[in-house]
């Protein structure tokens, strides 16, 4: 029989090895590579072409929804299964509008995400069942078809989301400059493109929508 090939994306050590554990635990399953981070996951993702991506939502360099949108971009076979700690339906929608097969709860049981790779791998989807449910089902497939379902943040460069990150912890637009090798000038231009995107008034509401979006982690 042939194992379904499994690579899994997520920033932390401690939990990559207990996917990598329960995942090990199933005959049909094995764990072909793993990745760190955002741009490690789409390298490893391109080289390796596995049948099924674990994917962690929240990431320090590029956020689930980014990687998986870019992998299927260049890899339209890639299938993943998406986990996440955000347990509210708005994360769930975006990580399918992005292309996931499957949305897990980090902290449901094992066995949930085990039927969401077997799903995925057969081109199912899978929803964690404390936010599943006909409706959140019938919604994906009503937001896919939709051509005019617009989200803000698709408008945003990749660039813009690395400024929204480095505000968020805290730095100036002379340190962000510094970081990013670009003038102080060209960090208030993507600010102040950034908010009107968002369509925030200020910083603070800025943060709190990339907060809320999984873009940045709050303290």
């Amino acid at each position: 029989m042939k194992k379904t090939r499994i690579f899994i994306v997520d920033d932390h050590p401690v939990f990559r090895d207990g996917i990598r554990s329960v995942l090990s635990k199933t005959a049909r399953f094995t764990v072909v590579g793993e990745a760190q981070s955002g741009a490690d996951a789409i390298r490893g993702a391109l080289s390796l072409r596995p049948d099924v991506i674990v994917m962690d939502i929240t990431m320090p360099d590029l956020d689930g929804i980014t990687v998986t949108k870019r992998i299927i971009e260049q890899f339209p076979q890639a299938r993943v299964v998406m986990l996440s700690m955000h347990s509210d339906i708005y994360h769930a929608i975006d990580a399918f509008r992005a292309g996931a097969l499957g949305y897990v709860l980090k902290d449901s049981p094992t066995e949930e995400l085990l039927t969401a790779v077997e799903r995925a791998q057969s081109g199912g989807k899978y929803v964690s069942k404390e936010i599943a449910g006909e409706f959140l089902d019938d919604y994906i497939d009503i937001i896919k078809r939709d051509k005019a379902a617009h989200d803000p943040f698709d408008a945003l460069s990749e660039r813009e989301r690395e400024v929204i990150r480095h505000i968020a912890d805290g730095r100036t637009s002379k340190e962000i400059a510094e970081k990013l090798f670009i003038s102080v000038a060209t960090v208030k231009t993507h600010r102040n493109n950034i908010m009107k995107k968002l369509k925030v008034d200020d910083m603070a509401g800025m943060i709190r929508a990339a907060i809320r979006k999984g873009i940045v982690n709050p303290e």
